[in-house]
């Protein structure tokens, strides 16, 4: 076997390339043992908690919509409210809904929204479907 001599050493090629490659695999080592994967999840903030269902309304008749939001966040959002009845003809022709943009505080929020059925619209049983979207 050769030997490769280093000072007044004699080494092995086998040990020597153990002494020059153990540096390298310890600093690998080093940095696989120092980092870490840790779960990250982006949540929505806002969930509807009370909202009034079913109602009621009569032709002529103003109805507010008190709505419960609760927002786990710790910063403000906007939240806009589209209205949408399951019949748009009837809804183009007979009915009104308010069109606002409210600022949600952290925690509980009650927030009012409208609606307005025209006098001369005929009774019909419908369905009314509220999106939120938040800013």
């Amino acid at each position: 076997m050769r030997y490769v001599t280093l000072g007044s050493y004699q080494l092995a090629p086998v040990l020597l390339l153990i002494l020059l490659t153990t540096p390298v695999a310890l600093g690998a080592t080093y940095h696989l043992l120092s980092s870490k994967n840790v779960s990250f999840s982006v949540d929505e903030p806002l969930t509807v908690s009370d909202f009034p269902i079913p109602f009621q309304v009569h032709p002529g008749e103003n109805k507010t919509l008190d709505i419960t939001v609760m927002n786990s966040a710790s910063v403000n959002y906007s939240l806009i409210l589209i209205f949408s009845l399951n019949d748009t003809i009837y809804q183009q022709s007979y009915v009104t809904f308010s069109n606002y943009t409210y600022n949600i505080a952290p925690n509980t929020n009650l927030i009012q929204a409208w609606m307005v059925v025209a006098k001369k619209s005929p009774p019909a049983y419908l369905e009314l479907t509220v999106d939120f979207y938040r800013e």
